[in-house]
């Protein structure tokens, strides 16, 4: 058997030819740190997902809501980032995330968000329906 060195811990160590780390808590530690590395946008953007539904959550209680635009972004609220969209038979536009939905409108020139829960009815949308086929 040779002897080799770890690559987290640097100390040497017998064994296998193909054994790479020292012990489980250094293998453990190199495959994290390669993990944190690759998968580092996917945890931001869930973490912004979340605070996004956290914020729609706790502005509509009961169900339904109408809030200022204002309200949404003072409480960290970035409308860029949600999970789907779902556009309504008279074209209006829900922006999804994950169990809530909010429509952007004005009234009285002031931009609001009509919140909603997300509805059944909202799983089932085609994106092509709206897209020309001779195209």
């Amino acid at each position: 058997m040779s002897q080799n060195r770890c690559p987290v811990c640097n100390s040497p160590f017998a064994g296998r030819a193909d054994k790479k780390y020292c012990s489980d808590q250094c293998r453990y530690l190199a495959n994290n740190k390669n993990k944190l590395q690759t998968e580092r946008p996917i945890i931001e953007l869930n973490r912004a997902l979340r605070k996004n539904r956290s914020i729609l959550r706790k502005l509509c209680p009961a169900g339904r809501a109408i809030v200022r635009k204002e309200v949404m972004k003072a409480m960290g609220y970035d409308e860029t980032i949600f999970t789907s969209i779902f556009v309504t038979s008279k074209k209006q536009i829900y922006y999804i995330c994950y169990d809530y939905a909010f429509t952007p409108t004005f009234e009285h020139n002031v931009a609001k968000a009509v919140i909603v829960s997300k509805q059944v009815y909202m799983n089932f949308w085609d994106p092509w329906k709206y897209v020309r086929k001779d195209v």
